[in-house]
């Protein structure tokens, strides 16, 4: 993966650290990729993190929220693949694969971040499924799926917006699916 230099130095340095200890494991990210489509956190990640790791995930949340999403992915496949319960990195690393166009393994960390989280990141983690359920091109469960975020987060009102934007993607996919436009 190619990725451009990010201009604040640090954050360009803890991108460089995490590719470089990826590229120097038995298999390359692909095949990291490969396996999280298929349920699996990846194997092989051993030795230090290039500094804390809640600094290494304030990192990947910047750099998710500037939309580097390719920078991001290595450091969050090493949070995500030392502490797989952890709720946090395995929605980190999910958002980083399903922008970068590998909805199948994001799908499978959005389910695992759903799986270890409280309700926000359930709720959370199950839209984002239907997100990348539609990507893939499986409209009645990307359907069924955002139904099912739009009925959990009825039960929190600090979820309305979540809910609201679960209801446009399922019927926009309902409208789709029928022919309207």
């Amino acid at each position: 993966m190619h990725h451009h230099t990010h201009p604040d130095p640090e954050v360009a340095l803890l991108v460089e650290q995490c590719t470089a200890a990826l590229t120097t494991m038995r298999h390359p990210t692909d095949d990291w990729v490969r396996q999280a489509a298929s349920g699996r956190l990846p194997v092989g990640l051993t030795g230090p993190l290039p500094c804390d790791a809640r600094k290494l995930a304030a990192v990947v949340n910047r750099l998710c929220d500037e939309q580097a999403f390719g920078q991001a992915l290595p450091a969050a496949l090493m949070l995500a693949s030392r502490d797989p319960d952890n709720a946090q990195y395995a929605f980190l690393l999910a958002t980083c694969l399903q922008r970068v166009g590998q909805p199948a393994a994001a799908l499978m960390m959005f389910g695992m971040a759903g799986l270890h989280g409280g309700s926000a990141y359930a709720a959370a983690a199950t839209f984002r499924s239907g997100e990348c359920l539609a990507a893939m091109g499986r409209t009645d469960e990307a359907i069924a799926v955002f139904d099912t975020a739009i009925e959990a987060s009825r039960q929190d009102p600090t979820l309305t917006p979540l809910q609201r934007l679960a209801e446009s993607k399922a019927e926009a996919l309902r409208a789709h699916r029928s022919g309207s436009p």
